[in-house]
């Protein structure tokens, strides 16, 4: 399996060493604006470099691209992907705007193209647990969090080009709760910046209330002012459990019998992605992903709709 990456920052250089752990995958190349970064971290790989991705589709005999940019980076390169039929890996979110979404979304589809989303915490062995102890239970409540610091890149700090926190950074915990909770119906939220992080143009705390279409009652809060902090609360019939993504524990209760869990491995959300989108593409069955890009786009189109209750004042609807 040939793949190409393009982005050649943080998040990209990540990927590339689970990819690497698997002796089928073939880096081919490394594309970046930035031709230095992408030749450093082409040298590790053996790759050929590339600075302009139109020109990497045309030179370049691929099975798949890894798309490691920022949102407000994309122009067509998932577009032109999909429509060479290379199966897509795109970090989150996958989009800048809804619009964006829904035409790659068609390219894709139309295409036959297989897909996987960055949303890594679904793939968390935290999960994995929380699913076998309430598979056949009724879901009443969940509450998310999102606590701290500001992004650690100029852009993530401009709304214009991130989305701001609700969009870049909580996301992960917004798609959890859609992916356990099912589609929001109704969004109503509210922002505020009493204590004015200076280096953000955008709100240091949020507060975000969902009516799912199932009714789930669901919450996430986030700010820029804590120290980093993920959870995920879920609260229904006979069970209490809290899912902790930054100690990487699940504690709780089911029909008062205590459990207890923990994962000792930093990496494992991450490998189990990337281990999913090969064996989706080497088998061609879609079935081993756990967010496409469709899916994907959905929790895009809910974190712009918090921001919207936040801008307005009032409930946004989705249905």
């Amino acid at each position: 399996m040939d793949i190409a990456c393009i982005g050649a920052g943080t998040m990209g250089q990540r990927l590339l060493e689970q990819f690497d752990r698997h002796d089928d995958v073939r880096i081919a190349a490394i594309c970046d604006l930035d031709e230095e970064s992408a030749r450093e971290a082409a040298e590790q790989h053996d790759a050929a470099v590339y600075t302009d991705h139109e020109r990497l589709y045309r030179n370049e005999s691929l099975d798949a691209v890894v798309l490691a940019i920022p949102s407000f980076a994309h122009t067509n390169q998932a577009i032109d992907a999909a429509r060479r039929e290379l199966d897509l890996f795109i970090e989150k979110p996958v989009a800048r705007t809804t619009e964006k979404a829904t035409k790659v979304s068609t390219v894709i589809e139309k295409h036959g193209v297989i897909s996987q989303s960055g949303y890594l915490s679904r793939y968390s062995s935290l999960v994995d647990r929380a699913e076998e102890l309430i598979s056949d239970r009724t879901i009443s409540l969940i509450e998310g969090r999102y606590w701290g610091g500001v992004p650690a890149h100029k852009w993530g700090r401009q709304k214009e080009k991130s989305g701001g926190s609700n969009v870049q950074l909580t996301t992960h915990i917004f798609d959890l709760i859609r992916y356990f909770g099912g589609d929001v119906r109704t969004v109503a939220a509210f922002g505020g910046s009493r204590v004015g992080v200076e280096s953000i143009d955008f709100e240091d705390v949020n507060s975000t209330t969902m009516k799912h279409e199932n009714d789930i009652v669901s919450h996430v809060s986030t700010n820029c002012v804590t120290p980093v902090g993920r959870k995920l609360e879920l609260a229904g019939d006979g069970f209490y459990l809290e899912l902790d993504f930054t100690h990487r524990t699940l504690t709780g209760t089911v029909d008062d019998e205590h459990f207890e869990y923990e994962s000792d491995d930093s990496n494992e959300a991450l490998r189990r992605e990337v281990d999913a989108f090969v064996a989706a593409v080497a088998d061609r069955n879609e079935s081993y992903i756990k967010s496409d890009y469709a899916d994907a786009a959905k929790t895009l189109e809910l974190t712009l709709a918090a921001n919207e209750a936040i801008k307005t004042g009032e409930p946004v609807s989705l249905s």
